[in-house]
């Protein structure tokens, strides 16, 4: 009974999860609709929302962090695993990507061709919703997805015990909402695994978190200098 009311959490906070990061593109979708106090309105009721989420998720998993394992300073040794574990996944995902790319003629994901399209209510728009999409990209949807793909599903599931199967299982359920083919499932598994050992190596979610901002920070700017131009 304790696994099924877990495992429950755990879709309850991946649900939360996806509807923090659908708001922004839900906002920039309806934006010509609304008047510029209700813009602003809602942005910054967005930005306070996103804020509760990430400290009242934060809060819980400290109280699964009996080691203290999340309060460790990142020293420099660690900065250069964190660099590396980028390295490696965007090894993978450009790799990857070509692969796919070779195999079915498609030159992107489907999750990264719409994260792209949303790029097309950019032009005339609500400034603010555009870096509202854009921290999204680099630095919440990030933080987001660690804690609700791994760090949870790890200690809700698993008791916070990094096992290989602990890997297995929080990688497939990080790959499933990404991808729409077993290809891209491959993929996303393979990066996603990179994540992972970065939150193994020291127990530590805010490593794997910085590695994930580190992967999706390009792309967050390269879609802000479109806005911008």
């Amino acid at each position: 009974m304790k696994i099924v009311l877990n495992s429950l959490k755990v879709l309850g906070i991946i649900c939360l999860s996806l509807i923090c990061n659908t708001i922004p593109i839900i906002l920039l979708w309806v934006q010509h609709d609304l008047t510029m106090p209700i813009k602003w309105l809602l942005g910054l009721a967005y930005v306070a929302f996103i804020l509760a989420v990430i400290f009242c998720l934060w809060r819980k998993l400290a109280v699964y962090d009996k080691e203290k394992l999340f309060q460790q300073p990142i020293k420099l040794k660690d900065v250069g695993m964190i660099i590396l574990y980028w390295l490696a996944a965007r090894i993978i995902a450009t790799v990857g990507t070509e692969i796919i790319s070779a195999l079915t003629g498609v030159s992107s994901t489907a999750n990264d061709a719409a994260l792209e399209s949303v790029t097309t209510y950019f032009s005339g728009g609500f400034f603010f919703y555009t870096l509202l999409y854009c921290l999204l990209i680099g630095i919440f949807g990030p933080i987001l997805e660690e804690m609700a793909y791994r760090a949870f599903p790890s200690q809700l599931l698993f008791k916070g015990r990094l096992t290989w199967m602990t890997g297995l299982v929080t990688t497939a359920i990080f790959a499933l909402p990404h991808a729409t083919t077993i290809l891209e499932f491959l993929l996303y598994f393979g990066i996603g695994s990179i994540f992972f050992f970065a939150y193994r190596r020291r127990g530590n979610i805010k490593d794997s978190m910085l590695v994930h901002i580190l992967n999706n920070f390009p792309s967050a700017v390269l879609f802000l200098l479109l806005a911008l131009s």
